[in-house]
């Protein structure tokens, strides 16, 4: 079976990137740390927030995915050398030219087989437009793997992000490529800044919480986790169906 990148994008600052990735990372370390390795791949050069959390507790990379292709190539040669590994990208707020420029290249090399991996893009969103258009842009490049877009309620409920879901069924390339649309629970704001800002992991944190904080913080990991589940059911049954039903 093939293992699997997972890329977190959104295309700019602002929609909880980092966040998102922090919590993907520890989600898959307690699901798969005993049977792969996990690695993440940091391209933030100027604020590697999550790659600062894991350094020395699992593998980390940094690599600049802007349009010189050092950073690509040093990120596509570790994947093609490794196995049992789950890759997370964290994506910098400024990935978009970088994406057209390498995108289509990246795609291909995933499409031949050559480097067997499949894609899952997590693409977390506020209730501005361009989230959506960004995506769209994004989608134009890289034409591989399942995607995700998250609603990020730290923004609103899911039904106040109107523009998305009055933008999505006007657009091809987003009804062809969706594969489900999911909502990223709030966490309120004290132990966001305990958490985010700490600069620790979710075990770190709930460990430094008073009782009624840390059982706040838990539940809200639960419900995180409970969203990633949704994404493995869905990637594993969409395998399912592009292998044939193997």
């Amino acid at each position: 079976m093939k293992d699997t990148i997972y890329y977190v994008g959104g295309g700019k600052g602002g929609v909880g990137k980092s966040m998102i990735s922090l919590t993907l990372v520890q989600y898959l370390i307690d699901k798969y740390g005993e049977t792969k390795t996990l690695h993440l791949i940091e391209t933030d050069e100027s604020n590697p927030d999550v790659g600062r959390v894991y350094w020395g507790k699992m593998p980390v990379t940094n690599a600049i995915l802007d349009e010189d292709e050092k950073g690509w190539i040093l990120m596509s040669s570790l994947i093609e050398q490794s196995r049992d590994t789950l890759f997370v990208i964290n994506s910098a707020a400024r990935s978009n030219m970088g994406i057209r420029k390498h995108g289509r290249n990246f795609t291909a090399v995933l499409e031949s087989g050559k480097v067997p991996y499949n894609l899952v893009t997590l693409w977390p969103m506020n209730r501005q437009k361009d989230s959506v258009n960004l995506l769209e842009d994004f989608l134009g490049y890289v034409t591989f793997g399942s995607v995700y877009p998250i609603r990020n309620c730290y923004f609103g409920e899911p039904e106040d992000f109107t523009l998305y879901a009055k933008y999505l069924p006007e657009s091809r390339i987003l009804k062809s490529r969706i594969s489900d649309t999911l909502d990223f629970p709030a966490l309120a704001d004290i132990i966001a800044d305990d958490f985010y800002t700490g600069g620790k992991t979710i075990p770190e944190t709930a460990g430094e919480l008073g009782a009624f904080a840390g059982q706040s913080f838990m539940s809200w990991r639960n419900r995180v986790y409970e969203m990633f589940e949704r994404i493995a059911e869905s990637d594993a049954d969409s395998r399912v169906e592009r292998d044939g039903g193997e």
